[in-house]
């Protein structure tokens, strides 16, 4: 009978097996087929060959060369389902989400959703009023060798392949120590292999060469979950532990990351041009809080020996031995709806930081070639934020808050390259330190700013002040000074822009700059010693700026150049640009050295006039305001011995002739009414009105017109107002004034000049000449008084 049943046994089990899964997978809709299978019932071994599970007219979800399972009796009569071991040999799954070209490309859902779909609804249906006893299920051993994986995604065109992996999972339980059933325990140990995993959206690879996971499980109380996740990525390791509140939902872990290569990430920068990782270590050691209302993350991080590079680029752009970044809580609150972050640092530190900032042949820097936004035609606001016309962009309340109460940069290096200039202009910061204290961009916070640093080997440079971290462009207050910088470093963009070589001198430069919601207003002062000034650039095409003229001009007699340049302006305008109005202001105070002095040395010496200096219409008068600066004029050329200057006068051939006749007029007037006019003073207007002046007017008409007119027009006009504005006009209008008239009033302007420039500085008689006088045209603020600038 024995062998009767066992042959009968190996005889038809194994075919109404095979028969009995195609029907059940018929039910489902799929097909269950294998190739072999062996059953030894006394040692509870099932052993399959070859399976695989398809959908009906799809692909496969699984198939696999082997699978053995050995349940344990021991277990078994306790009524547990016990397996001793499960193993399993090269097992291919495929989970795929395919799209529904039917229904117009809608994606379906996962393939394995649909499976557990399936099974569901084939399930017999539960007794309600029978009471369900847990079923406890406990593995030995689970054991996979040879797996692969494959994800395709049609939607996203994610297609990724994982093979070969293993698993390895030792005493799994879904029982606690106590025999409770409360979830799941055990050991695991899952080696992936290689990993390159193609992240969908941006379309780049996350690629690892080794990848292994291992840890266990475990239930140290009846609504705690408990999981132990050790990731070991190449050379590095991610250990962490989790637990879950079954009850509450919340997931808390510690982390710890060992020697993890950034490289592999540098790639998810969002940048215009890929960027390579070519070294560097991350190491971290993290507390995760994951609840309903708020993610947080926190703990300290040090990221070691980065180099971060431009793809194609053989020059790091950039560079750091270490960067700490301590205490650290990152918070994602989820509040009424709406969500909000925070980041809060207690310190960053970055060691010998290294920058490379580079100005391409169109103008373009590096970093804002790589970063910036692409504009659009129907977003002017590149910032991404919506802003109205009556709110400005720093006053918008901001869903990220950021403060960090320290960070210092240490003997860091800038490495400045602009490719615009020919020759290229180059010029490195080495040493820099910089230290930012209470950095935040809450509205109306300032952070502390101290910088330092060496600039071209030789020079020095310091800043100091502070600034808005909401928005440090429209509103800081800042401090920099530059010592000692060689001139020589700066031929590069004195012959793109002037034409000239330099070849000795040093540069110094103090700098403020001040913004109040985006109005700023700058201040440049700019101290030049002992300039040594070259040849001229070949075949040199802009406009050549007058430097010889210039320094002998600027030069005092230290050999020191001491300019200050003020610009003013609204950060907000697309147009603003701070360096470009320093440059701007800088070329025209050396084009007017050599076209309007007088009016580059007001500007010089903060004295303001765009127009120079300006004699009264008619007259040859200056102004208060124009005396005082010709009177500073001449003590600041005392101090610059290399200069000589030729006052030349001028004269407007059509206003000037009707001021004069005005002038005459109204002269003859005042004195033959008895007024005693001051020398140098502009000729008042008389007052019509009062009976001396009417007198007085009588008696010039009488002289320059005749006293027969005056009779005529006496008897014919009616006493009054009209009649004395008349005989006035009549007056201006019957005086002639001869080219040789103006010509002497241009001299007598251009000799007042002379003896304004040398009242207080006699020594500049040999200096100062008075040339030949010219014809000009007026402006609102008068006569323009030329000058001809020489170098001695």
């Amino acid at each position: 009978m024995t062998v009767l049943f066992w042959g009968a046994y190996h005889l038809f089990v194994p075919g109404f097996v095979q028969k009995a899964a195609a029907q059940y997978g018929e039910k489902l809709g799929y097909e269950i087929a294998y190739q072999d299978i062996r059953l030894s019932p006394l040692r509870l071994q099932i052993e399959i060959d070859g399976l695989h599970l398809a959908k009906e007219g799809g692909s496969k979800l699984v198939e696999f060369k082997r699978l053995l399972i050995n349940l344990k009796w021991t277990k078994l009569v306790l009524g547990e389902i016990g397996f001793d071991e499960i193993i399993l040999d090269e097992p291919k799954l495929l989970l795929e989400k395919r799209v529904n070209k039917k229904q117009g490309a809608i994606p379906n859902g996962w393939n394995w959703q649909e499976f557990i779909h399936a099974l569901q609804k084939n399930l017999p249906p539960k007794d309600p009023n029978q009471a369900q006893k847990p079923l406890k299920i406990s593995v030995d051993e689970f054991l996979v060798s040879g797996a692969t994986l494959d994800l395709v995604d049609e939607a996203s065109k994610l297609k990724e392949a994982l093979k070969p992996f293993s698993i390895k999972l030792l005493d799994v339980a879904n029982y606690d120590q106590n025999g409770l059933v409360s979830g799941v325990r055990g050991q695991y140990d899952f080696n992936l292999g290689s990993l390159q995993l193609l992240i969908p959206g941006v379309n780049k690879t996350l690629a690892f060469n080794h990848v292994s996971l291992a840890g266990g499980l475990d239930n140290p109380s009846s609504n705690i979950l408990g999981v132990q996740l050790d990731l070991k990525l190449d050379e590095g390791k991610i250990l962490s532990h989790w637990d879950l509140n079954t009850a509450s939902k919340a997931l808390e872990g510690k982390v710890k990351i060992e020697n993890i290569a950034t490289a592999p990430m540098i790639a998810f920068l969002p940048a215009n041009k890929e960027l390579v990782g070519n070294s560097g270590l991350l190491n971290a050691e993290l507390v995760v809080k994951l609840t309903h209302e708020a993610d947080i993350y926190s703990g300290n991080a040090q990221i070691a020996n980065l180099a971060i590079l431009e793809k194609g680029e053989k020059t790091p752009l950039v560079t750091w031995d270490s960067a700490d970044i301590r205490q650290f809580e990152y918070k994602i609150s989820n509040k009424a709806g709406s969500q909000s972050t925070s980041l809060v640092m207690d310190e960053v530190i970055v060691e010998h930081p290294a920058l490379c900032f580079e100005i391409n042949a169109q103008g373009l820097s590096n970093f804002r070639r790589l970063f910036s936004k692409p504009k659009s035609d129907d977003s002017p606001n590149t910032d991404g934020v919506a802003v109205t016309q009556d709110q400005p962009a720093s006053q918008t309340k901001s869903l990220f808050d950021l403060d960090i109460r320290s960070v210092n940069l240490r003997s860091g290096e800038v490495f400045f390259t602009d490719l615009a200039m020919k020759p290229n202009f180059k010029v490195d910061v080495k040493k820099f330190n910089a230290t930012f204290l209470g950095v935040s961009n809450a509205p109306g916070r300032f952070a502390s700013i101290a910088m330092d640093g060496v600039v071209a080997n030789s020079g020095s440079m310091r800043a100091k002040g502070q600034a808005s971290f909401d928005d440090p462009r429209r509103n800081h207050d800042i401090l920099m000074s530059f010592k000692n910088l060689p001139l020589t470093t700066f031929n590069p963009a004195v012959m793109t822009y002037a034409g000239y070589q330099i070849t000795g001198g040093n540069l110094n430069l103090n700098l403020n700059y001040r913004a109040k919601n985006g109005q700023l207003n700058g201040s440049n002062q700019i101290i030049i010693k002992n300039v040594q000034l070259g040849d001229e650039v070949p075949d040199f095409q802009g406009k050549k700026l007058p430097l010889g003229l210039a320094i002998a001009l600027l030069e005092d007699s230290d050999d020191t150049i001491d300019v200050t340049i003020r610009i003013a302006g609204n950060v907000d305008s697309p147009q603003f640009s701070a360096s470009g109005l320093v440059w701007q202001a800088i070329t025209n105070v050396l084009t007017n050295v050599a076209t309007a002095p007088f009016r580059a040395l007001a500007f010089i010496l903060g004295m303001g006039g765009d127009e120079g200096v300006n004699a009264v219409l008619g007259e040859a008068v200056f102004l208060p305001e124009d005396q005082e600066r010709l009177e500073k004029f001449g003590e600041y050329l005392v101090k610059r011995p290399n200069s000589t200057l030729e006052i030349i006068g001028t004269y407007d051939p059509v206003k000037d002739k009707q001021e004069l006749a005005r002038v005459k007029a109204d002269s003859a007037i005042l004195k033959d009414a008895g007024f005693k006019l001051q020398e140098g003073e502009p000729v008042p207007l008389p007052s019509l009105s009062d009976p001396r002046v009417q007198s007085g007017l009588k008696a010039a008409y009488a002289q320059y017109i005749g006293r027969i007119k005056l009779g005529q027009r006496l008897l014919m006009l009616p006493d009054g107002e009209a009649r004395n504005e008349q005989l006035h006009s009549e007056l201006i209008a019957g005086i002639e004034i001869s080219d040789a008239e103006l010509k002497t009033l241009a001299k007598n302007r251009a000799q007042n000049a002379y003896a304004m420039m040398l009242k207080e500085n006699p020594s500049l008689k040999d200096r100062i000449a008075v040339g030949e006088v010219k014809p000009v045209e007026a402006g609102k603020e008068g006569v323009p008084l030329d000058v001809e600038l020489r170098i001695k």
